[in-house]
């Protein structure tokens, strides 16, 4: 019955969470603009240098693991690009940046929510007539979901770059063969799972941080607690969510489709 209220209280929270933007809009959409630019910058700009260097490390590993273990199957290295696009596209790229996210934003959202709710801040907010669904939960939300998307993108692009420098300097892989394997191995189904992962765990994870933010009482020693919850329960919903997605495609397609051909 906790774990079914649980989820209840996030659906709940996520209806307020775009309920408001619609009903509080005479409020002014300045302010919540900015906030929602606010939290794109801590979560997606200042994101961009650690999720490029992980990014070059995975593609890095993926290529050589690649080359190493599989350099005779792949056709003198003409199915690298495919190889790539199942591996770092379809299923590293999302787990990776939502787990940085998790690292950096989760737990700083979830922090930063605590000792407001400690200090009575929130309260403050309520007294002089302003939202705090409207001011604090949905610009993090919404802001916070935009970042994902952004540094998906990122980390695809860089981790690519990466794969095709080795490529071309382990197997003088030309660069239109390998991009030409890379965008032939991408379905619209892949498109649909890769945003589907994304969207659905990115909104998952920064309502799980917003509930338990919300949730600590006056005491500060609760805010560790619940920050400690809002990690766990973030990772295993994201791990959750692209396993069902993977899985769901797999039954979409046959298992040598799955693989980009290379079985």
């Amino acid at each position: 019955m906790d774990f079914i209220r649980y989820i209840l209280v996030l659906f709940a929270l996520l209806y307020l969470s775009i309920k408001v933007i619609w009903t509080n809009r005479d409020l002014g959409q300045r302010d919540f603009i900015k906030q929602v630019l606010i939290q794109i910058y801590f979560t997606g700009v200042q994101a961009i240098l650690p999720v490029t260097v992980v990014a070059v490390l995975v593609g890095t590993s993926v290529i050589v693991s690649t080359l190493g273990g599989l350099g005779g199957v792949l056709s003198g290295g003409h199915n690298i690009g495919k190889m790539v696009t199942v591996i770092i596209i379809r299923e590293i790229a999302p787990l990776m940046t939502g787990g940085l996210v998790i690292v950096r934003s989760i737990t700083a959202i979830t922090t930063e929510l605590g000792y407001m709710r400690v200090q009575r801040e929130i309260e403050a907010l309520e007294s002089m007539g302003i939202s705090p669904v409207r001011h604090l939960l949905t610009p993090r939300i919404f802001g916070g979901l935009f970042s994902l998307f952004g540094l998906n993108v990122v980390f695809n692009a860089v981790a690519l770059i990466i794969g095709f420098v080795l490529a071309q300097f382990l197997v003088s892989l030309s660069g239109e063969v390998f991009f030409s394997n890379v965008f032939s191995a991408i379905t619209p189904m892949d498109l649909i799972g890769l945003f589907l992962k994304i969207g659905v765990g990115g909104t998952g994870i920064f309502l799980i941080a917003c509930y338990h933010g919300m949730s600590v009482g006056l005491s500060s020693s609760q805010v560790p607690v619940e920050v400690s919850k809002a990690s766990l329960n973030s990772l295993v919903f994201l791990l959750t969510v692209n396993f069902t997605v993977s899985f769901l495609m797999l039954l979409y397609h046959d298992k040598s489709a799955w693989f980009g051909g290379l079985v």
